[in-house]
């Protein structure tokens, strides 16, 4: 009689460095805050935030999850069995839940049963889910969330908000869960505009704060806004940024390197393509031009400090209670997309730089926001590379002596 060839298992396929570490630092979160005392909910949402719609990352958490043989973790797995659809993601919970329940910590038998649902169980409507993209030079953003549609499939809710003009735009429109996921996939791009999961709370949050905004200027919210409304309201609102949930307000402010580097966020994506408006800068660009092109005989020392002055006028003009607040949000938003992308260190910087500016404006003449003093440079001089550029082009605008 021949033997039957055993089957060969399948080695797993390393994670790619950026999820192996989204992975340890979510893992020691949750230690960290079994140990804290910090409440179930928010451990909850920290790790369904770090899963956002990656079935690898989901697996690779709740797998990571299974190692920490306590209640509190199973209790953890419990809750996110019940937020999550994708079944690989499940099966993962219902092993990690056995693993722990081998190390003598008892799981409650109707939490596990929740894992397998019978076929004569009515379908379960889909879990709501929000996303909210980087914001832009001018302070929109693009806020999208999911909501069930009956008999089956879901309603597609996208916004385009505005912190100074409320909300701009709003689509409602009928999809799939595989629909979705296509439609996710094609929008996600990771440089120029990166898009993240969020409570959905907060996306509800976010868009009636903008249909607010949008009365408040006379203005009417989108048709197709207020006919979703019913399903918005469903949603329990949820005000607090969500970077507050991540990262440790008081150790930020702690370390006082991280306000010095912000002008390092310019470097990249989404930053580098921030600037004021040019009819802002305007005043400020001739008076470095003037400056730049005088005629009096002035050494490096007292340029230096002509540059300087144009600088500050210009911070503490422009920079009003008003718009500091607008940028404080602004940073803390971004704060948030990086830290889920994975640039923890960037998203410190940046909510370090939104902190600094809860301080009177009257700091700012002795010192100068550096995320804002970074801001207010770049864009005086590329106005002032533009109007150069256009001298050269039409040599009629150039000035003669």
């Amino acid at each position: 009689m021949t033997k039957k060839k055993a089957k060969k298992k399948k080695t797993p396929e390393a994670l790619s460095p950026k999820i192996a570490s989204a992975v340890q630092t979510i893992v020691q979160e949750i230690k960290d805050g079994e140990t804290k005392g910090e409440p179930l909910k928010i451990s909850l949402q920290k790790i369904e935030s770090e899963i956002g719609p990656s079935a690898e990352k989901g697996m690779a958490v709740v797998t990571a999850l299974g190692s920490i043989p306590t209640e509190r973790t199973a209790r953890l797995l419990q809750g996110l069995s019940r937020s999550v659809s994708e079944k690989s993601v499940l099966k993962a919970i219902k092993r990690s839940l056995y693993r722990i329940e081998q190390r003598g910590i008892p799981v409650e038998a109707s939490e596990k049963e929740t894992l397998e649902p019978s076929i004569l169980r009515p379908a379960v409507e889909e879990q709501s889910r929000g996303f909210i993209s980087a914001v832009d030079s001018e302070g929109s953003q693009i806020v999208f969330l999911t909501v069930s549609r009956r008999p089956k499939g879901l309603y597609l809710l996208q916004g385009i908000v505005s912190d100074t003009k409320g909300l701009i735009e709003f689509n409602r429109v009928e999809t799939t869960k595989r629909g979705f996921k296509d439609f996710y996939q094609s929008i996600k791009t990771p440089e120029q505009l990166p898009i993240v999961e969020v409570d959905v709370g907060y996306c509800r949050f976010r868009l009636e704060e903008a249909a607010e905004l949008t009365g408040q200027r006379g203005g009417s919210p989108p048709s197709a806004y207020l006919s979703s409304k019913r399903d918005i309201e469903k949603i329990e609102r949820v005000e607090t940024p969500p970077v507050f949930l991540l990262l440790d307000e008081k150790e930020v402010q702690r370390d006082t390197s991280l306000l010095g580097g912000t002008a390092d966020l310019f470097q990249n994506e989404p930053f580098s393509s921030w600037f004021l408006p040019a009819e802002e800068v305007q005043t400020y660009a001739k008076l470095i031009q003037e400056a730049e092109e005088s005629r009096l005989v002035l050494n490096p020392a007292q340029k230096e400090q002509r540059l300087q002055e144009t600088y500050r006028k210009a911070l503490i003009e422009l920079f009003t209670e008003e718009k500091r607040l607008l940028y404080r949000r602004r940073l803390e938003e971004m704060a948030y997309v990086l830290l889920k992308e994975g640039y923890k260190d960037r998203a410190k910087a940046a909510l370090a730089a939104s902190i600094d500016l809860r301080s009177a404006p009257k700091a700012l003449d002795l010192q100068p926001n550096p995320f804002l003093l970074n801001l207010v440079i770049r864009s005086i001089y590329a106005l002032v590379a533009r109007d150069m550029e256009k001298k050269k082009a039409d040599p009629s605008l150039v000035v003669k002596p």
